[in-house]
């Protein structure tokens, strides 16, 4: 199965065709082998558990929202610890409520980041979505809310996202860096522009008495990078696959670097973290890959 990351593909039509299509089938399946009996039994055991697979992979796992603590030091003697938050594929559409979105961005604010960070993708499908994301307005870091933008901003309508988003107190920081200042020690924060619709910019000079973080929406950025560039990359993007099986882990993965779909990675030298993300692509489920939120231990 290939992903056309280059098309809004956000419509769950098919999904739910084929989906209620199997749900059918089992429920057939399984009735068929209880009324069989003997050695048919199992058949109807088999399809229960895919059903309850489907149920909760539809109904339930979406809507699960997992908090993921990643501690790294960006130094080798840290003086400070500064505690920051990274999300993204917010993928507000048509699959998730605004209220579900409002509870988001409460329990981000009952985390108390000093620093909040979004790797792209608010909307998916109509800029209009974005209605739903604007409990961002009352999230209130320290140290201030930056961003880039993803595929899907760049599919729907880039500058009414990029407004919209920055009008709640976000700044923009692609292909831009930010300085920031914690409790005395110096932090720096580079934004990388998408790869599919903008621009990377991967020339960016860096001082290497002072730490930097990386903010990109695709890990596949990291190929056009170098050893040493950056002390730390956040990376969405690739949704952890989405749908995972134990042992096997993702199905589809939209990147070239095809293990790089989840967690801590170290890509071409650089320490990177790719969130599982927020929302959903293309099929309104998830399997063993919950929604996460990241909170960032940094060492500085």
């Amino acid at each position: 199965m290939k992903l056309n990351l280059q098309t809004n593909n956000q419509s769950f039509a098919i999904f739910d065709v084929i989906m209620s299509v199997m749900a059918f089938f089992a429920i057939v399946l399984a009735i068929a082998g209880l009324f069989i009996g003997g050695y048919f039994l199992w058949l109807t055991g088999l399809m229960s558990v895919c059903l309850l697979l489907l149920g909760y992979g539809v109904f339930i796992e979406p809507r699960r929202l997992t908090v993921t603590h990643f501690k790294r030091s960006l130094v080798k003697n840290p003086k400070v610890w500064l505690k920051a938050v990274f999300i993204a594929e917010l993928h507000a559409g048509s699959n998730k409520s605004k209220s579900w979105y409002d509870g988001m961005w409460s329990k981000i604010k009952q985390l108390e980041p000093e620093l909040l960070l979004i790797g792209g993708d608010c909307v998916v499908g109509d800029p209009k979505f974005i209605d739903k994301l604007d409990g961002l307005q009352k999230v209130s870091p320290r140290l201030g809310k930056f961003f880039v933008l993803g595929n899907h901003d760049y599919l729907d309508d880039p500058q009414a996202v990029k407004e919209q988003v920055e009008a709640w107190g976000c700044t923009d920081v692609t292909n831009k860096s930010q300085a920031v200042k914690f409790q005395g020690q110096d932090l720096i924060l580079v934004g990388m522009d998408e790869t599919l619709f903008g621009k990377p910019d991967f020339n960016f000079i860096r001082d290497q008495s002072v730490p930097i973080i990386c903010l990109s929406h695709q890990v596949d950025n990291l190929l056009d990078m170098k050893e040493g560039q950056a002390d730390l990359v956040l990376c969405g993007h690739a949704h952890g696959g989405q749908i995972r099986f134990p042992l096997v882990g993702s199905v589809v993965v939209p990147s070239k670097l095809k293990k790089a779909d989840m967690g801590f990675r170290v890509i071409n030298g650089l320490p990177t973290f790719i969130t599982t993300g927020i929302g959903e692509v293309l099929i309104r489920a998830r399997l063993f890959c919950p929604p996460e939120i990241v909170v960032l231990e940094l060492g500085l």
